[in-house]
Parts: C-alpha cells; sequence; structure tokens
C-alpha cells in the first residue's frame, strides 16, 4: 500500500485495495474524494442541488469505471478528467434545453445602405495609393492574396511563380509598406 507523511493510504493505495475487494478501502476512499469532487464542481455551477447531482453522477461514474483505473498512473487525474466529462454532461444537458429564439428578418427595421457593405470611393483611393507605393510585382501579388482574395497557390499559378516565391515576395512587400508608412510617406 502507498503511504502519505502521516501514514494514511493515498488515493491510488485506497483504489489499488478497492479493486481487489477490500470494501473498506472502498468506503474510505469515497469518503475523501467526494469532498474533492464537490469542490471541482462547485467551483463551476452556483446551484448547490445541480453540484450534487453532478457529483452523484461522477461518483457513480467512479464505481463503474473503477476496473479501468491503472493504478500505475495519478489517481486525480483520472478522478477529475471523469468529474469534468460529468460536467460536461451537465452542461449540454442545460444549455441543449435552453430555448435560443430565432430573429426574424421581418423584424430588423435598421436599413443597411450599399455604402455600409461596400468601400467608399475614399477607401478604394486610399488602398490604391497605398499599393503605389510597392514595386509592380508585389503590387500585383499584395492586391491578389488581399484585395481578390486569392490564395498563395492560386497567386502563384496566375502569376507563373512558385508557392514559396509568393509567399517570400508578399512578406517584403508587407514589410516594405509597414516601413514607409511608418515613416509617414503619403
Amino acid at each position: 500500500m502507498v503511504e502519505t507523511d502521516d501514514q494514511k493510504p493515498s488515493l491510488e493505495g485506497l483504489m489499488r485495495l478497492a479493486q481487489s475487494g477490500n470494501k473498506k478501502a472502498y468506503a474510505a476512499l469515497f469518503r475523501a474524494i467526494t469532498p474533492l469532487i464537490k469542490a471541482f464542481v462547485a467551483k463551476r455551477i452556483s446551484n448547490m442541488a445541480d453540484v450534487d447531482d453532478v457529483v452523484q453522477e461522477t461518483l457513480l461514474s467512479i464505481h463503474h469505471a473503477g476496473h479501468t483505473y491503472d493504478t500505475k498512473r495519478s489517481f486525480k487525474v483520472w478522478m477529475f478528467t471523469i468529474a469534468r466529462n460529468r460536467l460536461n454532461d451537465y452542461l449540454r444537458r442545460i444549455y441543449k434545453d435552453k430555448a435560443f429564439t430565432e430573429i426574424s428578418l421581418d423584424d430588423i427595421t435598421y436599413e443597411i445602405s450599399v455604402e455600409d457593405v461596400t468601400e467608399g470611393p475614399k477607401q478604394s483611393e486610399y488602398i490604391d495609393k497605398i499599393l503605389d507605393l510597392l514595386p509592380e510585382k508585389q503590387k500585383e501579388i499584395v492586391s491578389m492574396m488581399k484585395i481578390e482574395g486569392y490564395t498563395a497557390e492560386d497567386t502563384a499559378k496566375k502569376m507563373n511563380m512558385s508557392v514559396s516565391a509568393v509567399k517570400v515576395a508578399a512578406h517584403r512587400a508587407y514589410k516594405l509598406l509597414a516601413i514607409k508608412l511608418g515613416k509617414g510617406a503619403d
């Protein structure tokens, strides 16, 4: 049996004895772990009745899965994994039962204008001005990847370059823009 400093059996030792059929060790184990599990669950759920339910479900799970515990491993890790799983099951049930109301598009009175969802002429001009700070090839790569939404692979195919060359060029372009814009370049 594994002993602790005060000569009481450890949780691992109690579980080992319980697995071999020792009923006193089994009872002692459950007396020792119940407050640990309750504290773990109570930190995460405010309703004490629900805390007690989750603790009971956890204790039942430990009872049913006791034969799966590997006595060479930490008992607390195994126990708290089960407790976390029971807690997650509880939370899933709670949130599944909550009714989430749908929002009807007919109920929305705010009108969205085209200007709200598209860039205005000032934004477009500003972007063009910034891109003009770059050499032509970098300008084209940044435009394709950041404005038109092409991937590096697609850009490489369209520009007849390797993917790594496109990524390097894009990186250099971003770095150059950061330097030029950081210095207040127009």
